[in-house]
């Protein structure tokens, strides 16, 4: 019974197609002026690599690795933000995101498939330096493909430690904590037949593991990737640079105002509210926070 409950779990969640919404504003390279080159990959996998053309370049290429949702077209302000400051930027959408192909995500290890043929594929760009940063599960990826491929440099935002303690924290509050508990070794079970020993990679290990200069940064009020579950509280190691976002949520590179709207906009979808929506400032709730941004900048140019 706890197994079945356990698949049909896992196939609500990663059985299915993520794209954009339809009600909400997605902001593109043209908004930005940015160049966008479609890039394909093995398996379906599409993406573009992003320039500022109009800015001097540092011969530095950062692989950004998008959370859970429509790929990295919900990131695209970050993105620019990189690419202003002299960094070419590789965005890739993992297997059923966005612009890739696929009729579902499958887990999350995907998103780690994802990163480490980004890698592979940046090899033949002649970069002089490739830095992995990615947020969510794009943070999670970015840490455990780390220690299958060797990049400069990572930066993890809000990373989550394990799929099946994810899968935990976010049931939790559906079925109880008790409940979820109970589940976990279940959906631990679900990752292995679907990926092998792969398929439930600790971050918070490959974060220790991989030997690489890697900066982890987390809000202090995040209820999506809580302190159980957050590999920012977990890792430890000489390598590792920790960024504690004081009152933010789970988008710490936003500021709280951002979070804030961005909290509204939920609301306002539970409630269906879609000339609410269309009213929304969207601009407002992508709002990067200066601090943070520039900290992840000297990190990432020392």
């Amino acid at each position: 019974m706890f197994l079945t409950f356990a698949f049909l779990a896992d196939r609500s969640f990663f059985g299915k197609r993520y794209d954009k919404n339809p009600d909400l504003k997605y902001y593109s390279a043209e908004d930005f002026n940015l160049s966008a080159e479609p890039v394909s990959l093995p398996k379906g996998l599409k993406g573009f690599i992003y320039r500022k053309s109009d800015k001097r370049q540092n011969g530095k290429l950062i692989i950004f690795c998008h959370g859970m949702g429509p790929g990295h077209i919900a990131y695209t302000t970050e993105i620019a933000y990189f690419c202003e400051n002299g960094f070419t930027v590789l965005a890739v959408d993992s297997i059923g995101c966005g612009f890739s192909d696929g009729k579902k995500i499958k887990n999350m290890y995907e998103g780690v498939k994802t990163a480490i043929s980004a890698i592979d594929y940046a090899k033949s760009l002649e970069f002089e330096k490739v830095y992995l940063v990615g947020h969510s599960w794009g943070a999670y990826s970015a840490l455990c493909a780390s220690v299958k491929r060797k990049v400069d440099k990572v930066v993890a935002i809000s990373a989550p430690i394990t799929p099946s303690k994810t899968m935990q924290e976010g049931a939790a509050s559906i079925i109880s904590r008790p409940l979820a508990t109970i589940e976990r070794p279940f959906w631990w079970i679900v990752n292995f037949l679907k990926s092998g020993a792969k398929g439930n990679a600790n971050a918070s290990k490959s974060a220790m593991k991989n030997g690489t200069p890697t900066l982890l940064i987390h809000g202090d009020k995040d209820k999506i990737v809580t302190p159980n579950n957050a590999v920012f509280y977990k890792a430890k190691g000489g390598h590792i640079t920790k960024l504690l976002a004081k009152g933010k949520e789970h988008n710490p590179y936003n500021t709280e105002n951002a979070e804030k709207l961005l909290a509204e906009l939920s609301e306002k979808f539970k409630r269906r509210n879609i000339e609410d929506i269309a009213e929304f400032d969207f601009k407002g709730a992508t709002e990067e926070d200066e601090e943070v941004m520039q900290k992840i900048l000297n990190f990432l140019e020392s």
